[in-house]
């Protein structure tokens, strides 16, 4: 994939995050209107960009190429936790909810907004369908389910019960779209038109949002603390090349290889920020951990790539 068209992509991102982070700071939208904001984007745009993603025709040959990915993901996710379980050792000191913010910040990635587009260019759109079913369907159960427990379980707000990890928007519309996907029905008109239309706003707010969180923090901070650093290595340069080379040796190859490495090489997810705000937890560190690994990734993006 060009390089060029790789850094354009990428570049949207910080674009937006400086947009929310200039409205924050002209006080534009005040810390409740944040909240707001952060609630629209998780229960209202995201679900309906995960349900639209699962608007394709039903076959067979698909669902094999699914189960496959699956279980890759799953693999990949697993070597993710381990690693990120070893990192957080290295930091003894460090408070457990901040522990926590780094090893979420390591295992969930920008899927959506970032890696969708790049699995796009390099593959066509019959791999993002995959990309979206199974790379979008794991990490969406996983931030929704562990994600949002392990954020929350050591945070100053309430703690996320198993009943809240489970029933959730996210999940709840992953299993509305899958059911939907299998039973081959499709979403009549106007509410379809109505879905695209608020699918549309999901990567812009939820950039928008991280902006917010970070107009109210101190960013010389987050370039002055080793765990953010730490962090984005783990995220964005060991992870994805243990997943390559592995894949590759496992004689693995074309969207088997580039599906799982591509989603899983993206930086850290809007969500981890949003859920640490949610539950309470030091949402400045989280969005700091988003900033930082988003702008290292301008780099290590092309850089993956180009080994796929």
């Amino acid at each position: 994939m060009d390089f060029y068209l790789t850094l354009e992509k990428v570049s949207v991102l910080f674009i937006l995050i400086i947009v929310g982070f200039a409205v924050g700071k002209a006080k534009i939208v005040d810390q409740n209107g944040q909240k707001q904001l952060t609630s629209l984007v998780l229960k209202v745009t995201m679900p309906a960009t995960i349900i639209l993603a699962m608007q394709q025709p039903f076959s067979s040959e698909k669902i094999h190429n699914i189960l496959i990915l699956i279980v890759i993901m799953i693999c990949c996710y697993i070597w993710m936790f381990i690693s990120s379980s070893v990192v957080r050792r290295f930091f003894p000191n460090l408070e457990e909810g901040k522990k926590d913010i780094m090893q979420a910040g390591a295992i969930l990635s920008n899927t959506s907004f970032m890696g969708y587009p790049i699995v796009l260019s390099l593959l066509g759109e019959q791999s993002l369908f995959y990309a979206v079913i199974c790379g979008g369907f794991i990490f969406e159960i996983i931030s929704w389910t562990f994600g949002v427990y392990l954020i929350g379980r050591n945070a100053k707000g309430a703690k996320p019960s198993l009943k809240q990890a489970i029933i959730n928007p996210g999940v709840i519309s992953i299993i509305i779209g899958g059911s939907l996907f299998l039973l081959n029905i499709k979403i009549p008109e106007p509410l379809f038109s109505t879905m695209i239309m608020l699918s549309s706003a999901t990567s812009p707010l939820a950039m928008i949002v991280v902006g917010l969180i970070l107009s109210r923090t101190k960013i010389r901070d987050a370039i002055k603390d080793k765990a953010v650093y730490v962090t984005s290595l783990n995220k964005l340069i060991i992870n994805p090349l243990v997943i390559i080379y592995a894949l590759k040796f496992l004689n693995f190859s074309s969207m088997n290889i580039v599906i799982p490495t591509v989603l899983l090489s993206m930086p850290t997810a809007a969500y981890v920020a949003m859920f640490s705000a949610n539950t309470g937890n030091d949402d400045k560190f989280a969005s700091q951990i988003v900033f930082i690994c988003s702008l290292f990734s301008l780099i290590t993006i092309p850089i993956m790539t180009s080994l796929i």
